[in-house]
């Protein structure tokens, strides 16, 4: 029930957005866009390549083993999961755990998704100091540089806190003190967890160059829609976006969120209201082409298990 309420609050911001941007100039906006999504779409492939590369070098050794082109479309089926689950990207890893099992047990499967999940926090940090030149560039207003110095801060934060607390052995004694019946399996996936460094520079490079990727991909879509984009100004642009995505973690697919952001950035990026939302909704093409990919891979992939037959 309180997925449903979330989700349509998404769309009921989605609509506010939409209509206070100027829906009749954003309805002239898109079809003149539209030329640029194929494009859009094979950075979209790209990006998700370099998530599944990185899940590769997390596992190490039994990364080496699984064919890339499996990494790949377990990859799109927990796409497709992340996409329209809320805070998806436990549900997401939790997928790509379940479709890996027969490589990997699950001790490091569950390691393998907090380790996943804290490299997304801290390469989506790390990149989003480079958005703040750009977005001191385009605009007087220092506002924007604020939010996403903000976020590099919260995601830096929580992600190296996740890694120190599933490797650190003091945690893993405690947690085999107070409840004794977990103990054993605490110790089984601070093990797992402790093959990979704290801060693992080979997965967060992989996914530090998909946020390089996601930025040329908006940078595309902002041109598409009549904004002029040099290097910083696809820097900020892509840091609008790493802001929403982190205000929209709780709404299915950041559904209005997104949306509103851009919205309130638009001053920032030097460009209008409605130009601003057309490239918030443009970039939802690649995503929910994806996500839809990803749903039926994940549904392909299930039934051929029940065949016996992946």
């Amino acid at each position: 029930m309180i997925r449903v309420a979330v989700a349509l609050v998404g769309f009921g911001l989605l609509a506010w957005t939409v209509y206070d941007a100027g829906a009749e100039r954003i309805v002239e906006i898109l079809p003149h866009a539209a030329a640029w999504l194929p494009l859009a779409l094979l950075l979209e492939a790209l990006r998700i390549a370099t998530d599944a590369y990185a899940t590769r070098l997390v596992l190490g050794e039994r990364g080496r083993v699984i064919p890339f082109s499996r990494l790949y479309f377990v990859q799109l089926a927990a796409q497709g999961v992340m996409g329209v689950v809320p805070a998806g990207r436990s549900a997401s890893e939790a997928a790509k755990a379940t479709l890996l099992s027969a490589w990997i047990p699950p001790q490091v499967a569950i390691a393998m998704g907090t380790t996943n999940q804290a490299n997304v926090l801290i390469s989506s940090a790390a990149f989003s100091v480079f958005c703040i030149p750009g977005a001191l560039a385009t605009s007087g207003d220092t506002g924007l540089a604020w939010a996403i110095f903000a976020h590099f801060v919260v995601l830096m934060a929580a992600g190296v806190g996740m890694r120190v607390a599933a490797t650190h052995p003091e945690i893993e004694r405690i947690l085999a003190r107070r409840w004794p019946k977990l103990g054993e399996r605490a110790r089984l996936f601070h093990e797992a967890s402790r093959d990979v460094p704290v801060v693992a520079l080979g997965p967060v490079t992989m996914m530090f160059m998909g946020r390089a990727i996601q930025m040329v991909q908006y940078a595309v879509l902002a041109h598409a829609v009549g904004l002029d984009v040099s290097v910083l100004g696809a820097l900020a642009v892509q840091g609008v976006n790493l802001v929403a995505a982190a205000l929209g973690v709780f709404v299915p697919g950041q559904v209005g969120t997104a949306e509103l952001v851009f919205r309130m950035s638009a001053e920032a990026l030097g460009t209008t209201p409605a130009a601003a939302v057309s490239l918030a909704l443009l970039a939802r093409v690649p995503q929910l082409t994806f996500i839809a990919i990803g749903l039926t891979t994940l549904m392909l992939w299930r039934s051929r298990r029940r065949a016996g037959t992946a």
